[in-house]
């Protein structure tokens, strides 16, 4: 395992729309991708992880919300392909932060409720409900498949004012 590199905005690979997993890329390769953005997703921390945000354009998340099962958590989620097939009109807010976008934190409506069918690394279909803290973490991750990184939802002076300050970090660093 290895843990990756994470890419931050303005990257192009996160304006992209991820493209779905192929079905011959099943299998151990897909595996040891999927264990190289868990282990790259704890280091940074996180709670989710999504492929475009280590440079691949293919429909693939991992997350972990660190709830216990008694308290409504699924554990680790390795998703492929994953699509949210019904949500709930019930919203909530919440104050969410990117590791593609360090140092910007974002107030976002999101569905209390969602179901969402994947397949894992050996292409078996999958389908849950997730809630609360959960549907917000894989709604986020979702975003980054189609190309929406949190620097989407704020105003152009914010954008203009973020990217300002990480070009004056990474110019002192």
């Amino acid at each position: 395992m290895a843990v990756l590199d994470i890419l931050t905005a303005p990257h192009p690979v996160l304006a992209a729309r991820a493209r779905p997993v192929a079905d011959d890329a099943f299998g151990p390769a897909l595996a040891v991708l999927l264990a190289d953005m868990v282990e790259t997703m704890y280091a940074a921390p996180g709670v989710g992880l999504a492929a475009p945000q280590i440079g691949d354009g293919r429909r693939i998340v991992v997350i972990d919300s660190g709830l216990d099962p008694d308290e409504g958590g699924h554990g680790l989620l390795r998703m492929v392909n994953p699509t949210i097939v019904a949500r709930s009109e019930e919203t909530i807010p919440w104050t969410e932060t990117c590791l593609s976008v360090p140092e910007l934190e974002v107030t976002v409506e999101r569905s209390r409720s969602i179901t969402v069918a994947w397949q894992d690394a050996d292409g078996v279909s999958r389908e849950t409900d997730l809630h609360d803290f959960e549907a917000v973490i894989a709604q986020h991750e979702l975003d980054h498949l189609i190309g929406t990184v949190l620097l989407d939802r704020v105003s152009a002076f914010r954008r203009r004012r973020w990217v300002k300050q990480q070009k004056k970090v990474a110019r002192a660093g």
